[in-house]
């Protein structure tokens, strides 16, 4: 592999965080869960070659998120010569309707792949085909004077490092995003 320069900012904005709406699909309803590009200029190796296709019926799920709770870290784990990162992603739900109650009971059995957006319009894929994440929710009431109701999702997997998508995001209803969206 061939190094190449690491470059600052150079006066383009850097916003942490992400953005209030993640998309979630369950392995196994892809017919094709596309793998990183082969090509080898720089970032090939960490760029989704394309879109992913669904069964019919079938597509991404878009879940809102409260603003500031979406968290993504990407730990180390292994040893020298083996090692890989640990995906770690929370994200808050506000409510206790029965469709998140169910979304939350439906989705703690499933591998999937999720698509979150930076600030400034980065997707960034949590998952690939036979390494999907885990969803976990909790539940928490909040109290009659404060706390928030809602379930906090952690999200848990592995992978070999950060992933970019820059497909099309086709989700339940059928219609089709941009990558950017």
């Amino acid at each position: 592999m061939d190094l190449f320069d690491l470059k600052g900012p150079q006066g383009r904005d850097n916003t942490p965080g992400l953005k209030q709406s993640i998309f979630v699909a369950a392995e196994q309803d892809f017919t094709t869960i596309k793998g990183v590009k082969k090509t080898k200029l720089p970032g090939d190796s960490v760029t989704i070659d394309g879109s992913h296709a669904f069964a019919d019926g079938k597509g991404f799920a878009k879940c809102y998120t409260t603003l500031k709770t979406a968290q993504l870290k990407l730990g180390n784990v292994g040893e020298r010569d083996g090692r890989g990162k640990k995906i770690d992603f929370t994200f808050f739900h506000p409510g206790n309707s029965k469709e998140v109650a169910e979304f939350d009971r439906q989705i703690k059995n499933q591998t999937c792949i999720i698509l979150v957006t930076t600030p400034d319009g980065e997707v960034l894929q949590l998952g690939s085909e036979g390494l999907g994440v885990e969803i976990l929710g909790e539940y928490d009431s909040g109290t009659l004077d404060s706390g928030r109701r809602g379930f906090t999702f952690k999200v848990e997997g592995y992978a070999n490092g950060l992933l970019f998508y820059e497909g099309d995001i086709k989700q339940l209803d059928g219609s089709i995003v941009g990558a950017a969206a």
